[in-house]
């Protein structure tokens, strides 16, 4: 008796040892089983949100793309006056430079009209204008009136104005009438203008 109990006195420490080394392994195994389905529910929850967010980065660098094939297009545009702040005041002041350029009478007359939403020509006038919005397209009219000219007067009068105006227009309207000191000219030129979209704050 004597003997067995001096056997376990001296064998308790090494049991203490093997049972704290158990119960540590225990702990160590459940602990990496716990770990293990931590990362694996992580991981399909970042596959679920980077599935979420593949359409999202495809149709961005669609818009990337997009952006790179026209981007020197769109510089040319604003460089012309089409995109931005339409340069009203300076399409007069060419219109008279133009006139004393080519030497014509001096005649001319012009009024700037207001601008315009630009409409597409299939919907009703009142409904387009009731959808029309500050960042719209918009039309200019220049009607101008001139006395006295010939038409290749008329014709360089119009190349010389088309090549120095910071804007893009087009001859809407153009009658002429002879009168004896030569045509009578009334012409409507619409600009064209569409605003640059204000970038985000902070950008």
């Amino acid at each position: 008796m004597i003997s067995a109990l001096s056997i376990f006195q001296r064998a308790r420490r090494p049991l203490n040892v093997l049972a704290g080394a158990i119960f540590l392994s225990l702990t160590l195994v459940f602990g990496s089983i716990y770990g293990r389905d931590t990362l694996r529910n992580s991981l399909a929850q970042s596959r679920s949100q980077l599935d979420a967010l593949r359409p999202d980065l495809t149709a961005k660098q669609q818009d990337l793309r997009n952006v790179q094939a026209h981007i020197e297009q769109f510089r040319a545009f604003r460089a012309q006056g089409l995109v931005g702040l339409p340069d009203r005041e300076g399409w007069v002041e060419q219109l008279v430079a133009s006139r004393e350029q080519v030497l014509l009478p001096d005649s001319l007359s012009y009024v700037l009209k207001p601008p315009q939403a630009m409409t597409d020509a299939t919907i009703p006038e009142s409904a387009a204008a009731s959808a029309a919005k500050p960042d719209a397209p918009a039309t200019h009219d220049l009607d101008f009136e001139l006395g006295g000219v010939h038409e290749q007067e008329l014709l360089d009068f119009l190349h010389d104005y088309r090549a120095k105006v910071h804007g893009r227009f087009r001859v809407q309207t153009c009658q002429l009438r002879a009168t004896p000191t030569g045509l009578l000219t009334q012409c409507t030129l619409r600009f064209f203008s569409l605003p640059e979209a204000a970038k985000p704050p902070g950008t």
